[in-house]
Formats: C-alpha cells, sequence, structure tokens
C-alpha cells in the first residue's frame, strides 16, 4: 500500500487543523504532551492494513495511505436519525446465552459489513467485541466508576489533549454532540476508538509492535488493538487503575475478539520485562482492557496516536447507531451488567 502522501482529506473544510503526515511522529507532541507518556512511534502506528496479515508491517511503507476517509456528510444520519438500526434491539435467539443479544446486535449491524478506508471489512469478532465493550463500559457509567465518567465528560476544548475537542468538527459534521456529559459522549467516543482500532490493527485484537519502529523497551513498545504503550500511562492517575483492575480481573472479551482473527508468534511476542512488557501482553490477552484503556487515553494524550493526529481514524454513523441499540439493550435487560461484569 502506498505511503501517505498529506494531510487528511476526511473533511475538507477542516483539514488544516490537523498535522501533516512528515509531522506526526513525537517530534508533533508539545513537551507537556511527550512528559504525559507519548508513543515513540506515534507516527507508525497505524501500518497494519488487512493485506499485511502479518505484524512488521511499517506504517510508513504499507498501510499509512490514508488519503483520507468518505466525506463524513455522506456517511449516514446524525444522532437523533442515526438509522434504521437504532429501532429496536435484535432479541436473543431461544436458549441462546445473555450476551449473545449484543453479538447478534453487532453481527447484524450495518457497521459490521462497512468497508474501512484502506482497510477492508473488519473481523467479525471485532465489532461484536467492540459491542460487548460498550455495553460494559455502558453498565460502568450507571454504577459511577470514575474512569468511565471521565471518559464520558463533555468536549474539554483541549485539542492538544483531548481527541474529541480534536475531532470536534468531524463529530459536528456527523451530528454528533459532545458537549454534554454522559451516555452520548460516551457513545461517540467509541465511535472513535472503534474507527482507530481499525487503522491502527484492522481489529486485529492481538497485533504486536511495529518492527518496523525501535520501540523495545517495556516503556514503549505498543501492542493490542490501539497499539498503545504503556508509557501513555502517565496521561492520567485513572489509567493506571485501568491497569490494575484488569490484571487482577482479566475478563476481556477474548473469545469474541478471536472470530476472523489469526495471530502468529511475532503478535504474540513481548518486550522487555517488568509491568511494561505485562501491559503489553494483558492488552492482547484482554481486548477490553486496550479498549478502556485507550478509551481513556484518548481525552488526555490524544496525540499518542499518529492516525488521530492525522484525522485518519473514521468516525462512521452507522458505527454510532450500532451502540445506540446496544444501550437500548442494556436498558431494557438490566440484568445484562451482570452478565458483562
Amino acid at each position: 500500500m502506498a505511503n501517505d502522501t498529506g494531510a487528511e482529506t476526511q473533511v475538507t473544510s477542516i483539514e488544516d487543523a490537523g498535522a501533516p503526515d512528515s509531522n506526526v511522529n513525537e517530534d508533533t507532541r508539545s513537551p507537556a504532551a511527550a512528559d504525559a507518556g507519548a508513543s515513540d512511534s506515534a507516527a507508525s502506528e497505524d501500518a497494519r492494513s488487512p493485506a499485511a496479515a502479518e505484524v512488521g508491517t511499517s506504517d510508513d511503507s504499507a498501510a499509512n495511505a490514508d488519503s483520507g476517509t468518505p466525506p463524513v456528510a455522506d456517511a449516514g444520519a446524525p444522532d437523533s436519525a442515526a438509522g434504521e438500526e437504532t429501532s429496536n434491539p435484535a432479541s436473543p435467539a431461544a436458549g441462546s446465552g445473555a450476551l449473545d443479544q449484543i453479538t447478534q446486535i453487532a453481527a447484524q449491524s450495518v457497521i459490521a459489513r462497512y468497508s474501512w478506508k484502506d482497510r477492508g471489512i473488519a473481523p467479525k469478532g471485532y465489532i461484536k467485541g467492540m459491542a460487548l465493550v460498550y455495553a460494559r463500559v455502558y453498565c460502568k457509567l450507571g454504577a459511577g466508576n470514575d474512569a468511565v465518567t471521565e471518559m464520558a465528560k463533555p468536549n474539554s476544548a483541549d485539542d492538544a489533549h483531548d481527541a474529541l475537542a480534536w475531532y470536534d468538527p468531524i463529530f459536528a459534521a456527523a451530528g454528533m454532540n459532545n458537549d454534554t456529559a454522559g451516555a452520548d459522549t460516551l457513545r461517540h467516543l467509541f465511535v472513535l476508538l472503534i474507527g482507530l482500532g481499525m487503522r491502527e490493527s484492522s481489529g486485529k485484537y492481538c497485533e504486536g509492535r511495529d518492527r518496523s519502529a525501535s520501540n523495545t523497551t517495556a516503556e514503549t513498545a505498543e501492542a493490542g488493538l490501539f497499539q498503545t504503550s504503556f508509557n501513555a500511562r502517565t496521561a492520567s492517575p485513572l489509567l493506571p487503575t485501568i491497569f490494575a483492575a484488569y490484571s487482577e480481573n482479566p475478563s476481556g472479551f477474548v473469545d469474541a475478539f478471536k472470530e476472523g482473527v489469526n495471530c502468529s508468534a511475532a503478535n504474540l511476542e513481548n518486550f522487555d520485562s517488568g509491568d511494561g512488557k505485562e501491559f503489553q501482553r494483558l492488552s492482547k490477552a484482554c481486548p477490553a482492557f486496550a479498549a478502556e484503556f485507550a478509551a481513556l487515553g484518548l481525552r488526555h494524550l490524544r496525540t499518542h496516536w499518529g492516525p488521530i493526529n492525522r484525522k485518519g481514524a473514521e468516525v462512521r454513523p452507522e458505527c454510532d447507531a450500532m451502540l445506540r441499540q446496544v444501550q437500548a439493550a442494556v436498558d431494557a435487560s438490566p440484568e445484562l451488567c451482570s452478565a458483562l461484569q
């Protein structure tokens, strides 16, 4: 796949607001952002394309061909009319497990069939897994979880750190308002997160580090769906609490995420030692951890991810429609929250 040759064209009227591709590595960050734990290879995190099945493809030589996502205005209806998927949650088949209701919503959604820019259709397990993670996080919001409450805070207007502020014109074009704390803002954050996962790993939960980069220390080696590294934890005191919680209870929906994905030995290799090595392992073994950690990271350290800097992660209203159905299913069956723990 061709290299990136210029700034994103996702919403042409705002492209000058994004960093040019030649400027997307760690030296694009402010000193404060760098001190907060930005990844050493933010310019190369989005290297994984469907064609690059094995880990090690360089972002600069493969899927950096972000010529931009399709204009969001063409992507679907705004939040107030998010599409045909928003009507009624899919009912679980007779005798199915409690969580099958969530995975059926995901499997039947339009976003499950969408062909992502330069990535193609997501693995079946990616959309199902992210639907389960969102359902869990939505339950945590209702329970007053501190980290999730922080994820769901309003647009901070701090576009140097907050991805929702950085992406504000794109969200506005898609009819997604993030000015109010709560479920809508949390859902929109996960819309962006799902787009980021497709840029970073093509939805492959076990993705290892970018082998073209020199980020092999415990602090900087990237791992998992969102190619996050351990040094990002310094951006918020709540990030280490997510790491600690999932280390104690590593329930990450990995069986769902496995569908349609093959993992090589290179994918599963972790680097250096100590907590940073464990962070890499957990990011791949427990995709729900990787998702929650990255979701909070996006609110505090958006410069950690090259595709976010370039506005290359797609914001799809079809994804918002699917997550709305997940919310409706949880609201209709509060007992789902117990099954999601």
